[in-house]
């Protein structure tokens, strides 16, 4: 793109036209088809050179097909040995629709019960790709939108501008490779958790109780969204404290009751209708053993986390800390990583005086970000894919601190390179990486001239300044020696360590970045709407 055209994007400042509007979110869609054309995970049958992962696509695929055919009492018990249902239930309930859908529109023999293991068709692949995007650009999709195009971040800034950070945060090429490539539907749980962010930091007390209900939506729809509960709770718990009175026990009764109306109604159906001859208690303590598995270990994978890199030689904590303690060891060390995000945010709810919905929400952002890193790097049972919780509400933050987004968006989708290798995605991660850079580039043309923080955590330090020249250095460095050098027989998982060491150091730099912003931030100058 030239420069003359550049400023003339520049200089639309009223108002966006609908014809670009229309052209970008086309490329978004477009993005999001041409990825699906790689290989999904466990694609004809393929899960690795050592059998290291198994499918989600065969998974998602086969929770249509129980769902479709079998009572909903039995969701969560049918064959536990073949990818047993162990996503919470707006999944299961999504599942259905899907698999009633995949039946008609494709045909019975995609999820016909049993028979249908393993079914792979071109047209049954375009149809579970296209559900992604359509809850992806629905969901998650609208939620950035009003993030970015509604929020008065900048006054001064022009809405052409604000599109293109739309389009930047919608490019995000870790989301893109695992939900459109891998194959999952992490934008809805996280479109749902952005969306509950959005209402909590609104004036009025009443869309707390919108946001909280949100908030119950994504945690039913993923499990890993709790990543986001110390800081959601901490933050309306600083809300309930903003007046005294009777108005303080009204808020926790409305907030709380809330919560418990959203989850009875969802979880019921499976304590109610379970399997002949188990009691109410002993099905709900089967759903949540499905749904938070306690017995499968630390960590999964090579993840670029504490507890992996901590149990290496000569470390090897796991054989310190004995396997009953685990999971109270890691929620131990998640809370102190969580602590300095939930204090900041109880405070920044309790505030009476005059602030903005805006200060409110960029700070929420950090704190959700801080909240889902303290549990990538600290919490029990981590997947590589959980670093996307963090990114989600990371993305929306171009405003704020341009080289950290930048930044931890490259790395996010470095530390997923040995799951990727396994799904046989290095072309479209390759390619995504290129078209993410490039979109960086325009909008830091765009973004010239404007009033955006030009002093991010990155720029703060004369030392953290090369953070961004270091670890770019490092991940191409690891990337062209693992192509130019055979890998020693009895060292199988020589780079996959090496990624995880790497991309813990560079996630542990990302938490500090986000608690220095929640503490370091200044205070809004321009006074807004009186919260509450």
């Amino acid at each position: 793109m030239s420069r003359s055209s550049l400023n003339s994007v520049r200089d639309t400042g009223g108002g966006t036209s609908s014809s670009l509007i229309v052209a970008v979110v086309a490329g978004l869609v477009l993005l999001r088809v041409l990825v699906g054309y790689h290989p999904h995970s466990g694609q004809d049958n393929y899960h690795g050179l050592h059998s290291a992962y198994g499918g989600d696509f065969e998974a998602q695929r086969h929770w249509m097909e129980l769902t479709l055919h079998l009572p909903v009492g039995e969701w969560y018990w049918y064959d536990l040995s073949y990818w047993g249902l162990d996503y919470p239930p707006i999944s299961a309930y999504v599942s259905w629709i899907c698999g009633w859908l995949s039946h008609r529109l494709v045909g019975p023999e995609s999820v016909a019960l049993e028979t249908s293991r393993g079914f792979e068709n071109p047209t049954h692949k375009a149809f579970m790709r296209s559900t992604v995007i359509v809850l992806d650009l629905l969901v998650y999709g609208t939620a950035v939108w009003f993030w970015t195009m509604h929020r008065q971040y900048d006054r001064n800034l022009p809405d052409s501008t604000r599109l293109w950070r739309f389009a930047l945060a919608m490019s995000q090429p870790a989301i893109l490779l695992i939900d459109h490539g891998h194959f999952q539907y992490n934008t809805t749980a996280l479109g749902l958790s952005l969306w509950a962010f959005y209402f909590m930091t609104l004036p009025d007390f009443f869309y707390c109780m919108i946001g909280s209900f949100m908030f119950c939506a994504a945690l039913s729809f993923k499990q890993m969204t709790l990543y986001y509960a110390p800081a959601v709770f901490f933050y309306l718990l600083g809300r309930c404290f903003t007046t005294r009175g009777r108005f303080l026990v009204q808020r926790f009764y409305l907030l709380g009751m809330t919560v418990v109306a959203t989850t009875f109604a969802l979880w019921w159906p499976f304590v109610a209708f379970g399997p002949e001859g188990t009691s109410h208690i002993e099905r709900a303590a089967h759903v949540f053993r499905r749904i938070i598995p306690l017995q499968r270990g630390l960590f999964e994978g090579k993840v670029s986390n504490l507890w992996c890199v901590l149990s290496l030689k000569p470390i090897r904590i796991r054989k310190l800390i004995p396997s009953q303690l685990q999971p109270l060891a890691a929620l131990l060390l998640t809370l102190i990583f969580a602590a300095p995000a939930c204090y900041r945010l109880f405070r920044l709810g309790q505030k009476q005086q005059q602030d903005n919905e805006q200060h409110q929400g960029k700070l929420i952002l950090y704190g959700a970000t801080s909240s889902a890193l303290a549990f990538f790097l600290a919490s029990f049972q981590v997947h590589e894919k959980s670093l996307l919780l963090a990114l989600g509400p990371a993305s929306l933050l171009f405003f704020d601190d341009a080289t950290f987004v930048q930044w931890f968006s490259v790395i996010a989708a470095w530390t997923l390179w040995p799951l990727l290798v396994v799904d046989r995605l290095q072309v479209a991660y390759t390619c995504i990486m290129i078209i993410f850079i490039m979109l960086q580039r325009l909008l830091h043309s765009l973004q010239q001239g404007s009033t955006a923080s030009t002093s991010g955590f990155l720029e703060h330090l004369p030392l953290l300044r090369w953070v961004p020249h270091f670890s770019g250095l490092v991940m191409l460095l690891l990337h062209f020696t693992e192509l130019g050098v055979t890998i020693p027989p009895h060292l199988p998982d020589v780079f996959s360590v090496l990624w995880s060491i790497a991309g813990c150091a560079f996630c542990s730099l990302a938490w500090l970045a986000s608690c220095w912003h929640l503490y370091g931030a200044s205070e809004p100058n321009v006074k807004g709407t009186k919260f509450d």
